[in-house]
């Protein structure tokens, strides 16, 4: 046996033995190629997007391509047919096309050693329309509210509020808005130069994908600030004019003030007051002067801080005015009821104001009633209370105005009057000459002259004229 092992010739056989079995063990596995330049079974890539190329941008917009995807065979070398499906590329020359729908044919690019076998489909159908711009305003909106106590102002768009849409010559009609949205949620300041996305919408309020916005996006400042309420002034007077003189109008130079407060503290207001001193006046038909105004309680800032106040001061005149009506008013339905005094239930007065207001004036503007609340049957005599326009004023407001009625049940006729009471009966017309013209001009003045007591009282309340239906009642 050793002379076997020394011997040369079995050294080299065995050497070869084992040479074979290490090369089988490399090259005669079945999932390694024996050599990569043979050719590989034709290999088939589905899905391969068209590339579109040479369409004038400018002017026509690609509005259909069918179909969007191809299936292609391929075949080449093993070392060729790469896995990059990148390198497959199918495209469709729309150099020179116009407007309207064709049949056209697909090109491809494959990468070097492969070649094609198939292409499905080989030709597509294209529709190409004409681009129209149409310049639209832009519109923006909020969504979301600020924090409590803020008021949300309109957003202010920069530049010229508006953009060039364009769109397929068969869409641009449905064309509706170009809006863009800001959302406010919470916050507590004013949004400033925010850059907002924009999209187009039809009439049905879809978005339109097809849109091309140029610029597609515009700055805008949305507006918060706290919560205010513009309310009128409310003009209150103290002080007295001198003798001989009347107030013909005061004004002040806004009509209205914003007053900025919670929610609850806005709505319990109405209005501001004034006060404006006549004794301030000056001299002048036309006296002005400042006054510094302050928040309300309960209200934080008050705009503007000042308003100048502007007194119209002019002589003081007289006019008496006849046939002013006299209305009764909460008349009990139970009773009928006669005005014994004055009988044509009118009034004359005589009153005080500025020439050119007192010149308009008129009965019909001037309002005198009696208040037959609580009233039982028999006579009574009531006060008047007389509402004037404004900047007029009675000649003696210290006169008591008064009227007489009679109160009888509806089924018992009136008592008969007494001559020598009839005799005495006169239409309240004393207007008075002593005048009060340093008052200022009233837009009410009333007479309260208490009621007689020892009066029988009812709770029923009726219409505003005595019942006529059998004659009882009184009236001019």
């Amino acid at each position: 046996m050793d002379k076997w092992l020394t011997h040369n010739n079995f050294a080299k056989v065995l050497a070869l033995v084992v040479s074979i079995i290490l090369w089988a063990m490399v090259h005669l596995d079945s999932g390694t190629p024996v050599d990569s330049t043979t050719l590989a079974q034709p290999k088939i890539i589905d899905n391969v997007n068209i590339e579109v190329t040479g369409l004038n941008d400018e002017k026509y917009v690609l509005y259909d391509l069918e179909p969007t995807k191809v299936r292609m065979e391929v075949k080449g070398k093993r070392i060729d047919l790469t896995t990059n499906f990148s390198d497959y590329k199918v495209k469709l020359n729309l150099k020179n096309v116009g407007p309207g729908t064709f049949t056209l044919p697909l090109t491809y690019e494959l990468p070097p050693g492969v070649q094609l076998v198939s292409i499905e489909p080989s030709i597509v159908k294209v529709t190409i329309e004409a681009k129209e711009t149409k310049t639209v305003p832009v519109s923006i909106v909020t969504k979301g509210q600020p924090a409590d106590g803020l008021l949300l102002g309109s957003p202010i768009v920069a530049g010229s509020g508006t953009v060039e849409v364009t769109l397929p010559a068969s869409e641009i009609g449905e064309l509706s808005k170009v809006q863009g949205t800001v959302d406010v949620t919470g916050l507590k300041e004013s949004v400033k130069g925010k850059s907002v996305k924009l999209t187009a919408y039809d009439k049905q309020g879809k978005a339109m994908e097809n849109a091309g916005i140029s610029p597609d996006s515009v700055d805008t400042d949305v507006p918060i600030t706290k919560m205010y309420k513009t309310v009128p002034i409310e003009l209150q007077y103290t002080g007295q004019l001198p003798a001989g003189y009347v107030l013909a109008g005061a004004e002040t130079d806004v009509e209205g003030v914003a007053v900025y407060g919670t929610k609850e503290a806005l709505g319990g207001i109405s209005s501001y007051p004034i006060t404006v001193d006549l004794g301030r006046f000056g001299g002048s038909d036309a006296t002005k002067y400042s006054v510094g105004l302050t928040p309300p309680e309960g209200f934080e800032k008050i705009e503007p801080s000042s308003v100048t106040v502007t007194l119209n001061v002019k002589p003081a005149e007289q006019k008496q005015v006849d046939g002013i009506p006299i209305t009764l008013e909460n008349v009990n339905s139970l009773y009928n009821v006669k005005v014994i005094r004055p009988a044509d239930r009118q009034i004359s007065l005589t009153l005080l104001g500025a020439e050119d207001v007192l010149g308009k004036l008129a009965a019909a503007d001037i309002q005198a009633a009696a208040d037959l609340s609580d009233l039982g049957p028999g006579r009574h005599t009531l006060p008047l209370n007389v509402k004037l326009p404004a900047y007029v004023e009675l000649a003696d407001a210290s006169k008591g105005l008064t009227i007489d009625v009679e109160l009888t049940e509806k089924d018992k006729p009136a008592t008969a009057e007494p001559e020598e009471d009839a005799g005495k009966q006169e239409n309240q017309t004393d207007p008075g000459t002593s005048g009060n013209a340093g008052n200022p001009g009233n837009q009410q003045s009333e007479n309260n002259t208490e009621r007689p007591a020892g009066n029988d009282s009812s709770s029923n309340q009726g219409d505003d004229v005595g019942p006529a239906n059998n004659g009882a009642a009184g009236g001019a």
